[in-house]
């Protein structure tokens, strides 16, 4: 039978010895995660371009759009286009039965027709005055009615051409360029006027192949952007493609609610893959911070206690230092007082960082 101060001998030895194996478990994690868990890179030096990001959207450049308008009151009928379709310069859209059509179509048949009779008056002046029946100033009124005849039937004409209006009692709508219905507010058997709804046009048609993105800048950005700076676009539909442009257009008033400054970059499109509606991503470059610093990338930067820290590996062995960040984006940061180009880093910092505690 053991004794009391047996007992306490015993306890002492088995809680030393559970210390012993739970230390020992610990450093072989540690080193083990260090083997195989940690990465490491090589500090490099490397300018950066202290970029902007903005927010926008892509839409068709308004001197590429033309807006179909109607021209009098009528039923529509033969629409057979809808948003997003092709269609070519010249190509038929719809036509307008209008009661208005007729009675303009009536005035220039009866413009034809008095430009006949004008000019068989002024022919027959003519042979009158050769043969001594009809005076110079006879010939001479008979020659302007003539021409106000015709002039008449020019204006007639060309109003006819504009609004459409067609042999019958008809309006067709033509598509005044090749390119995609971007809008349409009319529909096939519904009545339509020219004063109906005000300044709604009937069909929209955009040329594709230049676009714009328009994009927000926020208040406390404005100073860095200026009109010519280049830029690069990205967008959620092409993910790895890149379009480039620059700055051609800098708003002079904000958004009252969102106190955003709109800016505007214009994008060739002749592959077609921009569509209005998109939304993409814009980067500025604003020109600054393009000086040699060392490049490590974004992950092996740590942020503790209002300090920047790095974790150096030489020999094995690993160490925070304190280091200064002059600009960090989503990829790389780049410091400028702590590190030397060629020292080893580790990557993924924060894993040994926490293990490290006050080394």
């Amino acid at each position: 039978m053991m004794n009391k101060q047996n007992i306490f001998l015993m306890a002492g030895i088995l809680a030393l010895a559970s210390c012993t194996s739970g230390r020992q478990k610990a450093g072989a994690d540690y080193s083990a995660l260090r083997k195989e868990a940690v990465k490491t890179t090589t500090v490099v030096a490397g300018g950066y371009d202290d970029a902007l990001s903005l927010n926008g959207d892509v839409c068709a450049d308004e001197s590429l759009v033309r807006k179909i308008f109607i021209p009098c009151s009528g039923r529509v009928s033969g629409l057979s286009v809808e948003v997003g379709d092709r269609v070519n310069r010249g190509q038929a859209l719809a036509v307008v039965h209008s009661e208005e059509a007729a009675d303009y179509n009536k005035g220039l048949a009866d413009a034809r027709a008095q430009v006949s009779i004008a000019e068989r008056d002024y022919e027959m002046k003519r042979d009158m005055q050769r043969s001594g029946m009809a005076s110079d100033k006879d010939v001479s009124e008979a020659r302007g009615a003539l021409s106000m005849a015709r002039a008449e039937m020019s204006r007639l004409s060309a109003v006819a051409g504009i609004n459409g209006f067609g042999r019958k009692a008809t309006a067709v709508l033509h598509s005044p360029i090749s390119g995609f219905v971007t809008a349409k507010n009319i529909y096939n058997d519904s009545y339509v006027s020219p004063d109906g709804d005000g300044d709604d046009e009937a069909l929209e048609i955009a040329d594709l192949r230049r676009v714009w993105v328009v994009a927000d800048v926020y208040e406390s950005d404005i100073a860095r952007i200026h009109a010519g700076a280049p830029v690069t676009v990205s967008t959620l539909a092409y993910e790895g493609e890149v379009f480039r442009g620059h700055i051609d257009k800098v708003y002079n008033v904000l958004d009252s609610e969102s106190k955003t400054l709109k800016v505007r970059v214009s994008l060739d499109n002749a592959r077609g893959l921009l569509r209005p509606g998109m939304f993409a991503t814009v980067r500025v470059s604003t020109g600054g911070g393009k000086g040699s610093l060392c490049r490590i990338p974004a992950r092996a930067i740590v942020f503790d206690g209002g300090t920047d820290y790095v974790v150096i590996a030489a020999g094995g062995h690993y160490r925070r230092r304190a280091v200064r960040t002059a600009h960090v984006d989503s990829d790389y940061a780049y410091v400028s007082l702590g590190l030397r180009p060629g020292e080893q880093i580790v990557s993924n910092a924060l894993l040994v960082f926490n293990a490290l505690g006050n080394e």
